[in-house]
């Protein structure tokens, strides 16, 4: 198993100046709040930083550059750019239970909202950049609909129910209208009996794609593989594909969400591969869409395993 290296680094400097062509790994250790791990998975190195914005704070969304950062105990949201170092102060949340959070577009646009979602309950809280609180909004669907997966495709936001239902978010006025797009059973010969799951919704070049992760073991906790689908809107169905080319998916299991980028081979990250982290654990897994199989390695040994780990685009 790698291990990663540790870049000479000034702990109260912020990671970068510029622009990566890949999401940076960030490690926040629970016990010691105060710091973060950035990892970067082309150089396999780390830095350690103490960056103010950040501490004892949880990432619930990164979109066009920015961050979406709530304080657990106090429930303090706001906006943080790294780069400009620019910060929009956001209505505090009423509830840590809304983990599910999304853009509609860069929070530079006036008409930008923030659409945070209680996946269980199908609640979910609007604002947009200025306003003093949420509009609090509850979802009725037609079936049993629990939220699990969101994603941006052009200026519509797709959401992903538990059975693979596929709706889409459109704002109707203030009210965010639901509307159901597709629901079918996946085109796949399932391996095994695996009936544990996960799904993610990822956009790439303005196609929709669902990652379908499987679980097998005596507790259901280690990974056998992935399907990836790509959804045919003419068709309104997921068509399975077998490669993805030039392109690496990034999922973070911790809040669900998932990126997919095209990347060139001389960066040293593996193409045509998923690479993915676990609740509770320290590793960095990679699989392989070719090979089927599944590598891993260890990006911070001086973290706990009290530990949340994100994928964060800046």
């Amino acid at each position: 198993m790698e291990v990663a290296k540790v870049e000479k680094q000034n702990m109260h400097s912020y990671p970068v100046t510029a622009s990566l062509l890949y999401p940076w790994l960030v490690i926040l250790d629970v016990k010691q709040g105060q710091r973060q791990t950035f990892f970067d998975v082309s150089k396999n190195h780390y830095q350690t930083k103490n960056i103010p914005e950040m501490c004892n704070k949880l990432i619930y969304a990164c979109s066009h550059g920015w961050l979406v950062l709530v304080d657990p105990d106090s429930m303090d949201c706001y906006l943080w750019n790294p780069i400009s170092l620019e910060k929009a102060q956001l209505p505090s949340l009423e509830s840590i239970d809304y983990r599910g959070c999304i853009l509609s577009s860069s929070p530079s646009d006036p008409e930008c909202h923030i659409l945070f979602f209680k996946r269980m309950e199908n609640s979910l809280l609007v604002c947009q950049k200025g306003d003093l609180e949420f509009n609090k909004q509850f979802v009725i669907f037609a079936e049993d609909f629990n939220l699990m997966s969101f994603a941006m495709v052009g200026k519509t936001i797709y959401c992903l129910g538990l059975n693979h239902a596929l709706y889409t978010a459109e704002f109707v006025g203030r009210p965010v209208q639901f509307t159901r797009l597709i629901m079918e059973e996946l085109p796949w010969p399932s391996p095994l009996d695996l009936p544990k799951f996960n799904g993610f919704l990822v956009e790439s070049g303005g196609e929709l794609f669902l990652v379908h992760m499987m679980f097998f073991g005596f507790r259901m906790e280690e990974v056998y593989g992935f399907f990836v689908f790509r959804m045919d809107f003419e068709e309104k169905r997921w068509v399975k594909v077998k490669s993805i080319g030039d392109r690496t998916i990034f999922l973070s299991q911790h809040n669900n969400t998932g990126c997919m980028y095209s990347l060139a081979t001389e960066l040293g990250i593996k193409t045509n591969s998923i690479y993915f982290t676990m609740n509770c654990q320290r590793l960095l897994y990679v699989f392989d869409l070719e090979s089927l199989c599944i590598s891993k390695s260890l990006p911070c040994s001086t973290v706990s395993r009290d530990l949340e780990q994100y994928w964060v685009m800046i």
